[in-house]
């Protein structure tokens, strides 16, 4: 093996919780899976991506702490994203760990592989509506291989909201928060102050659902409701899927709203009475006119922007045919 091979940081954060955080290609927060230890079952909280490398990275970061992946009794899914599911079924098929999630995420578990073709098929239906380019949705296209290699698992427990359950010392409550995307879970230790909170918020979540993710009518109106509720864990840390360990939480939701006010001041500023479409609105915004691998994030800060400014009377949504155009409200 390489010596210039990436690896793991393993931490030590108390009450039996351990983060693992790996780096991972476009965040440069990295990745992060929680390993929960006690006298109740040896849980990991998400279970990383179906990448190149990451499986050894985390499996050398658990051989530090004398385990491996048959020594894992459970897997806590947080939402869906590949980052977080992709390696559950060999963890699984390792040491038979029960898994636990909510509805939304098992149904995922049951055929990752159409669940992902479903969304870049929804993605690209989006981009075309909102006149983006052809290329939208290559980065995730050129993830098939791997998002179409998950295996199913079949998930033991699935939890509704205020379902609770033990994860080593931690009695963890069920908290369904969708908003980053539809499966959103917070996992709360409301006890020990723990919440693992998957990429609800993090420092740097940009507070916008996720294009090809998006579901209901509102999704960024459901998102900043729920971010708000979020806020009242001011005695809690927050334990998320990318980044360090949140300390202050009100702190951060009142940075990552200041940021989405100002996103959408910038929208509104670029609106004129004359109907356009929606990338050709972001041009007139966007500080980059080749926005590359990020164009989904691209054009889902702007329809979630456009979305509370339609709430909030700014806003106007027409169709020209399948096209989507907005002005001024």
């Amino acid at each position: 093996m390489s010596s210039s091979a990436p690896t793991a940081s393993v931490e030590e954060l108390g009450a039996g919780v351990v983060r693992i955080a790996m780096p991972f290609a476009g965040f440069d927060a990295g990745l992060n899976v929680h390993l929960v230890r006690g006298d109740g079952p040896l849980t990991l909280i998400d279970a990383a991506a179906a990448l190149p490398g990451v499986s050894r990275m985390l499996s050398g970061a658990l051989a530090t702490l004398d385990l491996g992946y048959a020594d894992i009794e459970q897997v806590v899914l947080t939402h869906h994203h590949l980052d977080h599911i992709g390696l559950t079924g060999e963890i699984v098929a390792a040491g038979g760990a029960r898994v636990v999630a909510n509805a939304a995420v098992t149904a995922v578990m049951a055929d990752p592989p159409a669940h992902f073709l479903g969304e870049l098929e929804w993605g690209s239906a989006a981009g075309r509506r909102h006149g983006a380019p052809d290329g939208l949705m290559d980065g995730a296209r050129a993830a098939l291989p791997y998002t179409t290699a998950i295996p199913a698992v079949a998930v033991d427990q699935v939890v509704g909201d205020g379902e609770r359950f033990v994860a080593g010392d931690l009695t963890l409550t069920t908290v369904l928060r969708p908003g980053h995307s539809p499966t959103d879970t917070l996992f709360v230790a409301e006890d020990a102050g723990w919440s693992f909170v998957g990429d609800h918020l993090w420092d740097g979540s940009p507070a916008t659902p996720v294009l090809g993710s998006m579901s209901g009518e509102r999704p960024a109106a459901e998102y900043v409701a729920g971010l708000a509720r979020t806020r009242e864990l001011t005695d809690h840390r927050l334990l998320a899927g990318h980044g360090a360990t949140v300390d202050d939480v009100a702190g951060l939701h009142d940075e990552r709203l200041a940021g989405l006010e100002a996103r959408i001041a910038r929208v509104r500023s670029a609106l004129t009475d004359e109907p356009t479409p929606t990338w050709d609105l972001g041009g007139r915004i966007w500080r980059s006119p080749n926005p590359g691998f990020r164009a989904p994030a691209r054009l889902s800060a702007l329809l979630g922007a456009l979305e509370l400014l339609v709430a909030r009377g700014e806003a106007v949504e027409e169709h020209d045919g399948d096209l989507v155009r907005w002005r001024r409200g």
